[in-house]
C-alpha cells in the first residue's frame, strides 16, 4: 500500500511540472516599488541622466506609455558640453515600454521616446536600451514566493493590474521525485551491477562463498524490496563488513592449506631428505603440482 502511495505522489509531482497559476499585483504596489527606486541615474559617456518621476498615462496590449520627468547633466569635458550654456537640462520624455521580469525584479524594454515634443525616436536600439533594461525594480510580493515558484510570463492589463503567470519550481519537483523513488533507484543500481559488472568479475563474493547465505548484492536487493531504501542501505553496509571478514577468513585458510604438506604426498622427497631430479641433481622443494611445500630439510 505504501508503494502505491509513493507512486501516486510521484505522478502528482510530474503533473505539477506543467501546472501554472496566476497572481495579480495592484498598480499601487508597482507604483510604490518604482517610487522606492527613484531617483534613477543612467550614466553614458559624457552624460548623466537622472529620472525623478514616472507617471503612467495608458496601458494597451502590454505596452505602457509614461511621462518621465528627468534631467540630463552634460560634462563640460565632452564635445557637447563645451557649447552648452548650462550643463544641466530639465525635460519630459514620453516613452513607450514593454515590461520584463528578471527573477523577481521588474524592468522595461524601451520601444520609443519623445523629448519635449521635439526630439522623437521611433525605435530604440543599442547602449541606451540596454542601460534602461538593466534598471531592476524589486517586487516584494514576488520575492515572498520565489523559493517555490518559477515565473513563466507577465502582462499588464489595461487597468494597470500586473498579472504574473507562475509554476511550481522545477528544481524543487526534480528534487522531490527521486526522493520518493529511492527504493526503485537502489534496485536499478543493483540490477545494473549484477547484469553488467558482477558477471565480468574474476572472483566471487567472499560472504556468499563462506556463509552460503547469498551474495552482498542479493541480500541488499531483498532488503530494498521488502523494507525500503534505508533498510537496504543498512543491509548493504552490514554485508560489506561481513564480506571483508569473510575474505580475511578465506585468505587465512588458503594460506594454511598452501603451506602445510603431507610428506607421503610429495614426490621426490624421502624421509626429510631432498630428492633428485631427472638429471640426478638434488631438489630443494617437493612439487605437489599446485605450490611448493617444505618437507623436512627440503
Amino acid at each position: 500500500m505504501l508503494n502505491y502511495l509513493r507512486y501516486f505522489i510521484v505522478i502528482i509531482l510530474f503533473g505539477l511540472l506543467f501546472y501554472t497559476y496566476s497572481i495579480s499585483i495592484e498598480p499601487s504596489t508597482v507604483k510604490a516599488a518604482i517610487d522606492k527606486k527613484l531617483p534613477i541615474r543612467i550614466d553614458k559617456k559624457g552624460f548623466e541622466v537622472t529620472i525623478h518621476d514616472i507617471d503612467v498615462l495608458s496601458i494597451s496590449n502590454n505596452i505602457i506609455e509614461s511621462n518621465v520627468i528627468a534631467d540630463i547633466r552634460v560634462s563640460k569635458s565632452s564635445r557637447f558640453g563645451k557649447f552648452l550654456p548650462k550643463n544641466t537640462i530639465h525635460f519630459t520624455i514620453l516613452t513607450r515600454t514593454i515590461p520584463k521580469l528578471h527573477d523577481t525584479s521588474l524592468s522595461f524594454s524601451l520601444l520609443s521616446f519623445k523629448i519635449n515634443k521635439y526630439i522623437k525616436l521611433k525605435e530604440v536600439k543599442g547602449l541606451l536600451k540596454k542601460k534602461i533594461e538593466n534598471i531592476k525594480i524589486p517586487i516584494k510580493s514576488l520575492q515572498k514566493i520565489a523559493w517555490f515558484a518559477s515565473i513563466k510570463r507577465i502582462k499588464f492589463q489595461d487597468n494597470g493590474v500586473l498579472f504574473v503567470t507562475l509554476g511550481i519550481s522545477r528544481l524543487i519537483i526534480l528534487f522531490l521525485i527521486p526522493l520518493f523513488l529511492l527504493r526503485e533507484i537502489g534496485l536499478l543500481l543493483i540490477y545494473i551491477y549484477q547484469k553488467f559488472f558482477s558477471a565480468r568479475k574474476k572472483y566471487k563474493c567472499a560472504k556468499g562463498e563462506l556463509y552460503q547465505d547469498g551474495t552482498c548484492s542479493t541480500t541488499t536487493r531483498e532488503a530494498f524490496k521488502k523494507y525500503g531504501f534505508i533498510a537496504g542501505i543498512k543491509e548493504y553496509r552490514h554485508s560489506t563488513k561481513q564480506c571483508k571478514k569473510a575474505y580475511k577468513t578465506l585468505r587465512k585458510d588458503t594460506l594454511k592449506d598452501d603451506t602445510s604438506c603431507d610428506a607421503s604426498l610429495c614426490s621426490g622427497c624421502s624421509g626429510g631428505s631432498c630428492g633428485t631430479d631427472a638429471m640426478g641433481s638434488s631438489t630443494s622443494v617437493c612439487d605437489l603440482g599446485v605450490v611448493p611445500c617444505d618437507v623436512g630439510s627440503c
